[in-house]
């Protein structure tokens, strides 16, 4: 795995930092903590106690993202638009609808003692940086101000609430969270002693996450007289979610489990006021009301009045005409309460067995755990606060449910042990983006030996790929792991341009002849300097498109979901579950993507006057003024680093 050294102010890991370039001493008065920030904007804390490299935690935070941390800890109150506008109010609807406030005063009061001091000295760095720097906060920010435990947690809870609900059913239904439109995702290794050339295990963490918003990653480096910690957290997080130590590391890719349900209910009459039936018998709802306050753009503050009903299930919300209720399993127990305190315990682990101890109080609310140690150990554990449902397989649960059955109402949660996992596999690796657990390994996993409505059983082409970069090697060294997480190649070429090129060949179209010649000589890749990439991007964009709109002529109620694109509506060899490395392959309609090859090329063509435009011109890696070739590509793509990018204003791409 990756080996740790303290050396000065430098860590050793990976990449080697340059020579810190700052010393920060903090106030006396907790514990004299020190931060010495490197030449890439990164802290190491160097404590005596816990709770004071939780105070420098907090003040390092702040002083890189005061802003940003200030306006999440805002809308985790349900207070964003009173702040900072009227954007927030829907955001500060569903806060406040899903009870998230209430419930970090609760689950504050739930925190053992030593860790409550943990978290007041986090939100006391907060305060005293500011106190001493306001030059460094906008006045909007400064309104939130002081910052509470309290607030640490209710920010910690709506930020897993959003990440559940994102992969949920839940988030079409719930305005106010959502991923900048876009979806979550990462990709994991863990590399035992067998498959690794020295012998020793080695650790890949890869997230996918935006550059901006709540998704923002903040690097640490912590070192106490008994733990010497690296790694990431969600900008706000009072400890580190990935991270290593001297003995073991883990990562996170999110997984493709439902904590979260939708019920649809029979209202009693004609109005909300009348209450709903359950089990025969009419209920009254759970009402009440709380008031939420709205700055105007100029300055003017108004309120509205938000009233809250709850049946049995949960919290009640109008959608499409339709009255449901939503059951989310991390606020519907007590799990989540102790959240924080398992990330931290997590990063004080030496050995597997004791990781293995703490990831079995449960209560991390989603994420695969994929770990390695020094003791050349390797772990991926599917994982999460997964409701025990009695009856009914994913899918059914994907849909709304009725809500007049209170069998239907789950009340568990699955325990740790239920769970997938893998530890030290006879592949000697394991692996996952974003796919069901069953691909963590080769041979996969026995899905019917877990219970049907745990996981959506769902794979996608950048975990095929990376399958398959594992799959044909029986070994492999520091210098091609590193290689291969930047692996730009694309699966879905690989699966594609065969049957392409050969209707492109066979066509009487000189355009059609120039891409398939572009193609011939393009590399696969989605480097900067490839020329076919943006060609095949936008053929298969306009193929999918196409390949839908067929699909919704035969049949005006067909609903496209993500799942279905390595289906056979797409492929003439379609994705089987058991033969995961050679399939799928193929085009189910040639005439269709040859059609959609016709439209692109003249498209490009018109837009930027050649077909073997590089992926680099056109795909850029743009923030704050700068502006750079990008490359890698999205998931569909079958690209293993991924970078999504959406359109720009000048036409161009840009990475979110």
């Amino acid at each position: 795995m990756m080996r740790s050294f303290f050396a000065g102010c430098a860590l050793l890991s990976v990449l080697v930092l340059n020579s810190c370039q700052t010393t920060e001493p903090l106030p006396i008065k907790h514990g004299n903590p020190e931060i010495l920030w490197d030449s890439w904007g990164v802290p190491h804390i160097v404590a005596a106690h816990d709770s004071d490299a939780f105070y420098a935690f907090g003040w390092a935070q702040v002083r890189s993202h005061a802003d940003l941390l200030l306006k999440l800890y805002a809308m985790a109150r349900g207070r964003g638009a009173e702040y900072f506008g009227e954007d927030y109010l829907a955001a500060d609807r569903s806060t406040r609808l899903l009870g998230i406030p209430a419930l970090a005063e609760q689950w504050y009061r739930q925190q053992e003692v030593g860790f409550k001091d943990n978290l007041a000295a986090f939100a006391a760095g907060i305060n005293d940086f500011a106190r001493r720097h306001p030059e460094a906060i906008s006045d909007q920010a400064k309104a939130v101000l002081p910052v509470t435990p309290q607030d640490i947690l209710a920010h910690t809870t709506r930020v897993m609430t959003v990440f559940v609900a994102a992969i949920s059913e839940c988030g079409a239904v719930l305005p106010g969270l959502d991923f900048n439109h876009q979806p979550a995702g990462s990709n994991g290794w863990a590399l035992g002693a067998k498959f690794s050339s020295s012998g020793n295990a080695m650790l890949l963490a890869n997230p996918h996450l935006s550059w901006h918003g709540m998704e923002t990653l903040f690097e640490a480096h912590i070192l106490l007289p008994d733990v010497n910690l690296y790694g990431a957290a969600l900008v706000g997080s009072p400890v580190l979610q990935m991270a290593f130590n001297d003995h073991l590391g883990w990562t996170h890719t999110v997984n493709p489990m439902d904590g979260c349900d939708v019920y649809r209910l029979r209202l009693a009459g004609d109005h909300l006021n009348e209450g709903y039936w359950l089990d025969g018998e009419m209920n009254a709802f759970e009402v009440s009301s709380e008031t939420i306050w709205i700055r105007r753009d100029d300055g003017r503050m108004d309120s509205e009045i938000l009233t809250i009903r709850r049946a049995a299930q949960g919290p009640v919300i109008e959608h499409a005409g339709e009255i449901l209720s939503i059951r989310l399993a991390l606020l519907e127990t007590q799990q989540l309460a102790g959240m924080n305190q398992q990330w931290w315990e997590m990063g004080r682990a030496t050995d597997l067995e004791r990781f293995q101890e703490i990831l079995a109080g449960g209560h991390l609310p989603l994420f695969n755990v994929i770990y390695a140690d020094a003791n050349k150990h390797i772990l991926l554990a599917y994982n999460g606060i997964i409701p025990q449902r009695a009856t009914g397989d994913t899918a059914f649960w994907r849909k709304p449910v009725i809500g007049d059955d209170s069998r239907l109402i789950w009340k568990g949660v699955h325990h740790y042990r239920d769970l997938p996992k893998a530890v030290n596999p006879d592949s000697g690796w394991l692996q996952n983006s974003n796919g069901a657990p069953w691909y963590m390994t080769l041979p996969v996993l026995d899905k019917n030996q877990y219970p049907e409505n745990v996981t959506a059983d769902v794979t996608n082409n950048r975990e095929l790929q990376s399958l398959r970069m594992l799959a044909s090697r029986s070994t492999m060294s520091f210098e091609e792991l590193i290689a291969a997480k930047h692996s730009t190649h694309s699966l879905a070429a690989d699966q594609l341009l065969n049957d392409l090129l050969s209707i492109a060949l066979a066509s009487g179209d000189p355009l059609v002849h120039q891409a398939a010649a572009i193609w011939h000589r393009w590399d696969r890749q989605f480097l900067a300097e490839s020329r076919g990439a943006r060609l095949f991007s936008l053929w298969f964009g306009k193929w999918v498109e196409a390949t839908i709109a067929k699909a919704t002529k035969a049949d005006p109620d067909y609903v496209f979901t993500p799942d279905q694109l390595l289906g056979d509506l797409f492929y003439s060899q379609p994705f089987d579950s058991s033969k995961p490395l050679i399939t799928p392959h193929g085009l189910a309609d040639k005439s269709l993507a040859l059609n959609a090859l016709r439209e692109v090329t003249a498209q490009l063509l018109a837009e930027t006057e050649k077909l073997d435009i590089a992926w680099g011109e056109v795909a850029r890696l743009r923030r704050d003024g700068i502006d750079l070739p990008g490359n890698g590509a999205d998931t569909d793509f079958g690209v293993f680093r991924e970078i999504v990018y959406e359109p720009d204003v000048d036409g161009k791409l840009k990475s979110s």
